[in-house]
């Protein structure tokens, strides 16, 4: 694992050990809830700019990188979303896989039936987002192995956090079109399917050909651009 040092919110630095091969994260203590938006941005953009259609595959058991102790699988809710993480029992932290930490900071959510509607009509297969499994649109509304639901990334959330990126930024100097390119943003995510009225067939691409979650990050990727280094 790599370490980075990320900006804090309203506080120190965080230190976070990433690994892109594995798509997961290590955070001491809690961490993760210290993160700027800025520091949670760069942390997308990175693992989606490395992810893959292969998922990967973690071991059995996972250890503590400080004691060395068993790590133990923890069930937790945000929002009413569920997501998993594995804790150190002595307390020095918790390793997370990005797709939980994407369900834990908000950004993921479960399809209403109408939005699977509208993705029928433009999509049969789909990868699953947890497991990377096939899933058949024509007869299916979860993952037939894992049985998790789908998901996408709700592309209104990366651009509120754009907007706290404006206030954040300093004393970095700030974009002069950023109030212009936030104003786009917005417009962009009025719907979780506006690529679709847009006709952007780039997104649709990326949903045949991974997950609606990558598609997610690879708009995110698109729209920031040189916002966020």
């Amino acid at each position: 694992m790599t370490d980075w040092t990320l900006d804090g919110h309203l506080g120190p630095p965080v230190t976070v050990d990433v690994c892109a091969n594995c798509q997961a994260f290590w955070f001491d203590e809690f961490k993760s809830l210290q993160l700027a938006a800025r520091s949670t941005l760069q942390l997308m953009k990175y693992i989606g700019e490395h992810s893959s259609t292969n998922k990967p595959t973690l071991p059995q058991v996972l250890y503590c990188p400080r004691c060395k102790v068993k790590l133990a699988l923890a069930h937790d809710m945000s929002r009413s979303v569920r997501f998993t993480y594995w804790r150190c029992d002595n307390e020095h932290g918790r390793f997370i896989a990005f797709f939980e930490f994407l369900k834990e900071k908000n950004f993921i959510h479960p399809l209403s039936p109408d939005e699977i509607k509208k993705l029928r009509e433009n999509v049969q297969f789909l990868n699953c987002a947890h497991c990377g499994a096939a899933i058949d649109l024509e007869s299916a509304t979860a993952c037939p192995f894992c049985h998790s639901p789908i998901s996408m990334l709700d592309l209104k959330h990366p651009q509120e956090l754009l907007a706290q990126l404006k206030d954040t930024a300093e004393p970095r100097p700030v974009d002069p079109a950023l109030p212009l390119k936030l104003t786009m943003a917005k417009l962009d995510t009025e719907h979780a399917f506006a690529p679709l009225e847009r006709g952007d067939q780039e997104w649709w691409d990326d949903a045949r050909s991974s997950n609606l979650v990558q598609a997610g990050l690879n708009a995110v990727g698109r729209w920031l651009g040189n916002l966020v280094v």
